[in-house]
């Protein structure tokens, strides 16, 4: 090994080194599996048995595995959506069983529960 390869793997580490910190510094959105794709004014609905209607909501990302949505209008209580919700998608005519990851405030993270089916009720 030459001197200056030497001296340069001492100092600053070698290739493999530097490759691994630079994957290390990477932020998680970045090691994800499956890419989420941002969506431009896609609208839903969010509906679960404990609520009296279905609630609008807009679709910010979307994966085949789940979704991040903003519920539209009066916050819901997270408690009604810990059973599982169904998300409708208005422009597709289809409803896909969700479960809430997380919440922070008026956003929701979705994982998908199933494929997506024919609507069970009317939704508006």
């Amino acid at each position: 090994m030459p001197l200056l390869e030497t001296i340069t793997s001492v100092l600053f580490g070698s290739k493999d080194t530097a490759r691994r910190r630079a994957a290390a510094a990477q932020k998680p959105e970045d090691l994800r599996t499956v890419v989420r794709v941002p969506q431009r004014m896609r609208s839903g609905y969010l509906w679960t048995e404990k609520l009296i209607s279905p609630r609008a909501c807009m679709i910010k990302d979307l994966s085949v595995k789940g979704a991040r949505v903003e519920i539209i209008g009066d916050p819901v209580k997270h408690s009604l959506l810990a059973d599982g919700v169904r998300l409708y998608f208005d422009t597709e005519k289809h409803e896909i069983q969700s479960k809430v990851v997380w919440s922070k405030g008026q956003m929701l993270g979705l994982r998908f529960e199933g494929k997506p089916r024919p609507p069970s009720r009317t939704y508006r």
